[in-house]
């Protein structure tokens, strides 16, 4: 399958994150030291297989030239700068007639960040367009009401409800822009394309089931602290995630998301032992000198220093990692991603 190029909406002047974007776009804030949003955007695509990336800008758009160039951590990486706002099918639209854009197109709003598997969206889409669907959690917590009389409390509870999750899987450019008709700039790919495109039955949705996912847009000031507390010890890995849960000097304890189809490299430690505990989900401990070994919910498996082994999830799983303290023992005998 021809990989989409991607293309992240990164021109906007992030008005509600005001003055931090006076003098920083966007997709550029840092969520922890030395790593912003978009640097996990394009990770996220380049994981999912997108070979080359284009960044439409317009606020401040020097500053993202400067920081990306024409080339990152092997994209390959184009500039689409807007003179004057053109909406986000505006911006869309002239990027794919000024570069001469065709095929498979994956576009991302560039203010999301989400775990969600990408390279399971771009595959599985059976629309000319399909739209990530991600249920909605409610901002509030609500409460359970007999007649006049409370009876208990939710604490902001997973709704029944799906919204726009800012990813969209294009799969041929020009059938885009022949679909979306006369709808002339400044528009909007979400108020002025996408309706028509649903009427006409060429809009499709990729659901994301798990609502422990994370999906995130910045649209405030409270939704940066908070992933940027979420990302005090969490370091993003091609596969999922790893959290520092706590480190003593008697003991590390880490939680590992891997996400389904992936899979840690094939490693060993020269010192640490750990107990790999399956919270959620369902794995295959693959060893180079032993049997496979499948684990599901509840199950734990020891692995013992200088074993080598890697993790293969088979579902969406979340691991609990019980070791002793030594967070840098890692030697890579077989790596399945270009990091």
């Amino acid at each position: 399958m021809e990989p989409p190029t991607g293309i992240i909406l990164a021109g906007g002047y992030g008005k509600r994150l005001k003055p931090i974007t006076d003098t920083t776009p966007k997709p550029l804030i840092e969520i922890k030291d030395g790593y912003c949003v978009m640097d996990k955007q394009l990770n996220d695509l380049r994981f999912a297989g997108v070979k080359r990336v284009v960044l439409l800008t317009g606020h401040l758009h020097e500053l993202v030239k400067k920081k990306y160039g024409s080339s990152w951590k092997g994209l390959e990486i184009s500039h689409s700068e807007e003179e004057k706002p053109l909406g986000t099918w505006g911006a869309i639209k002239k990027a794919i007639l000024d570069l001469g854009l065709d095929g498979p197109l994956a576009i991302m709003n560039g203010d999301i960040i989400t775990d969600v598997d990408l390279a399971s969206m771009f595959s599985n889409g059976s629309h000319p367009v399909t739209i990530l669907g991600v249920q909605m959690r409610s901002p509030y917590g609500t409460m359970e009401i007999s007649g006049t009389s409370i009876v208990s409390f939710r604490e902001k509870p997973i709704l029944p409800y799906y919204i726009n999750g800012g990813v969209y899987h294009v799969v041929d450019a020009h059938e885009l822009l022949k679909l979306s008709g006369d709808v002339q700039a400044p528009s909007s790919i979400e108020n002025d394309v996408f309706p028509k495109l649903a009427k006409s039955g060429k809009l499709g949705v990729y659901v994301e089931t798990d609502p422990d996912v994370l999906w995130k847009s910045l649209d405030s000031v409270k939704d940066l602290e908070e992933t940027r507390s979420l990302y005090s010890n969490r370091i993003d890995k091609p596969w999922g995630y790893e959290l520092v849960v706590a480190l003593t000097n008697s003991y590390l304890q880490k939680k590992l998301y891997i996400k389904e189809g992936y899979r840690t490299s094939m490693h060993y430690h020269e010192k640490k032992m750990e107990t790999l505990y399956v919270v959620k989900g369902k794995v295959r401990l693959e060893y180079q000198d032993q049997p496979p070994l499948q684990l599901e919910e509840g199950q734990r498996q020891t692995i013992e220093p200088r074993t080598v082994h890697s993790i293969v999830a088979l579902r969406n799983t979340l691991i609990d990692e019980a070791s002793s303290p030594h967070p840098e023992d890692t030697i890579r005998v077989k790596d399945y991603y270009l990091r």
